[in-house]
């Protein structure tokens, strides 16, 4: 697996350094919700916004990269010397995994439709069903709207809408009282979907290193200074 995606085009958004940023930040206020202030909810429904972003942004990367094995390479590795750091802030379970998998696998679903490996494609979408990574199927087949639909906005928009409040709505038909708050992730389809142009440089090293750096510090905070 490693064939380049000739002539990309897209007709969103592609100020991704702003998004990035945008959406590091809004990570970083749903991690200080969960990690530090649990019992304040508006946090966590601030960081809602964050996955999609990441997810868009892991989609104009495979279509622009001139090396998809390196940029596999790249999540891979930054999700391994995070998940130390993940497991520690979250006090969770070493197999639960961290996002970088879950955009691991999304970059690798879209060069299988890229290259029609559709037996590999499947076999993808049924580990991201049944596995525990974040976002579970419905991350990935976020990515896979934005790619499939990167030249037809509308469509995208559509789409994309119904998978992130499909939650919300699940728990309004089934007067769930503990209602999902994912689908305030919509809030950041305008970044994807309006043109910016913010013109920001950031070093692509910055947004792999502030993901462990980040946990590590709400993690040391949370149990020495807390």
């Amino acid at each position: 697996m490693g064939q380049s995606i000739s002539s990309p085009r897209i007709t969103n958004n592609l100020d991704t350094n702003f998004i990035k940023m945008f959406a590091i930040i809004t990570m970083l206020i749903d991690h200080i919700g969960k990690i530090l202030y649990p019992d304040v909810l508006i946090l966590q429904i601030i960081g809602r916004i964050a996955f999609p972003l990441f997810a868009y942004c892991i989609v104009v990367g495979v279509l622009y990269t001139n090396d998809v094995k390196q940029y596999v390479l790249r999540l891979a590795l930054c999700g391994i010397v995070s998940q130390p750091f993940y497991v520690l802030a979250f006090d969770t379970d070493w197999l639960v995994s961290n996002i970088f998998l879950t955009l691991l696998v999304g970059v690798l679903v879209i060069q299988t439709i890229v290259e029609r490996r559709w037996i590999l494609l499947g076999l993808l979408i049924v580990f991201s069903g049944v596995s525990n990574i974040d976002y579970g199927l419905r991350g990935i087949l976020l990515m896979i709207v934005f790619y499939v639909f990167r030249e037809n906005p509308r469509k995208s928009i559509l789409m994309s809408t119904l998978i992130l409040i499909l939650p919300t709505v699940n728990d309004l038909i089934f007067q769930n009282q503990d209602m999902s708050i994912q689908g305030v992730s919509v809030l950041a389809l305008p970044l994807i979907y309006l043109h910016t142009d913010f013109n920001l440089r950031i070093n692509k090293f910055v947004f792999y290193s502030f993901y462990p750096i980040h946990l590590l510090t709400l993690y040391l905070v949370k149990n020495f200074v807390l």
